[in-house]
């Protein structure tokens, strides 16, 4: 089935206007968390921006819905951009093409911002032209509610660890510096992790804010829960990706978990190839970031309990760490 390039954009929009941030949302089979994901972006309290939703060839009422959203908000600017399915990675890419904006945040359209999101990440990049991307903490809800504080932008830490969620404000100049966002096959989920280590190792450093102004919901099933239970996998790819960043035991690791005699389709091929590549990346880790030993030791059973149960662990540890 084939799909024109785009929708009519509002009438009222003036196509000449150049927004200061496109906000790109990619939607698959999530129509039905579409008008949450809007109405957030609507409610912002900095407003030039405009929102560019891509239908990667869903299935489900996507299109309609969106349609329906662009006559509900005639005084906004927001378009629709159809094409077949290509993935999360390129859904991105494709609304990136056409935004219009010097800024760009990807929104996954099951999750939402608070109402400070753009008018914070903005002026902190208007404040650092040095700084290519900046990230906030997190509002967990749905299946696990709590707030994820994440950590101060390092270099080193990134290399291992990934620090910010899908939805951080970066310059579009990055993002074409590095040839936007690459493809993972068959396996996806990791290309946004990807992505940061790219601009990273294109010399554009990130900044942190320590305020919850993502909403990112948890479910069971999403793209992201099926992509840590191939969690070695993917991460072997991302340092093949930017070898300068790493040391050469770090690319042998890799290059032995992706050869053909471990792994078959993005997979490694049996529980036994798995424990020796989790063996030897703990190895690795205790070499080079040895602080985060434990937590890539628990790291694959704790992704593998359900979410609700997740959360728990993480209440627990919270607690603990306050009673101390």
């Amino acid at each position: 089935m084939s799909y024109p390039q785009t929708e009519p954009e509002n009438a009222i929009s003036d196509a000449s206007a150049t927004p200061r941030v496109s906000v790109v949302i990619p939607c698959y089979r999530q129509a039905q968390f579409l008008p949450e994901a809007i109405a957030s972006v609507v409610a912002q309290t900095f407003t030039d921006w405009e929102i560019i939703i891509v239908d990667d060839g869903s299935p489900d009422d996507t299109a309609a819905v969106a349609q329906h959203l662009i006559a509900a908000h005639p005084d906004r600017r927001i378009r629709l951009i159809r094409q077949e399915n290509r993935g999360l990675a390129e859904a991105r890419n494709t609304g990136i093409r056409v935004a219009r904006a010097p800024y760009i945040l990807p929104l996954d359209a099951d999750d939402m911002l608070e109402p400070e999101m753009l008018a914070q990440t903005v002026a902190t990049l208007d404040a650092h032209p040095e700084v290519g991307f900046v990230y906030t903490d997190v509002r967990r809800f749905g299946a696990e509610n709590n707030v994820m504080r994440t950590l101060p932008y390092s270099l080193e830490r990134l290399r291992f660890e990934n620090l910010m969620m899908p939805a951080t404000l970066f310059r579009r100049e990055a993002w074409e510096q590095v040839g936007g966002f690459r493809t993972f096959k068959p396996v996806q989920g990791y290309e946004d992790r990807d992505f940061w280590v790219s601009l990273a190792e294109a010399g554009w450093k990130g900044l942190h804010i320590s305020q919850p102004l993502l909403r990112y919901r948890r479910t069971e099933g999403s793209m992201l829960s099926q992509a840590r239970r191939h969690d070695l996998e993917l991460r072997a790819h991302i340092f093949l990706n930017h070898r300068q960043l790493y040391e050469p035991d770090v690319l042998a690791w890799a290059r032995r978990v992706t050869s053909p005699e471990w792994s078959v389709d993005g997979k490694l091929r049996s529980p036994w190839r798995w424990l020796l590549a989790y063996l030897g990346y703990l190895a690795l880790i205790r070499r080079y970031y040895p602080s985060l030993l434990l937590p890539s030791l628990v790291r694959p059973l704790f992704w593998r309990l359900p979410i609700p149960w997740q959360g728990r662990l993480r209440a627990l540890a919270r607690l603990t760490r306050l009673q101390r």
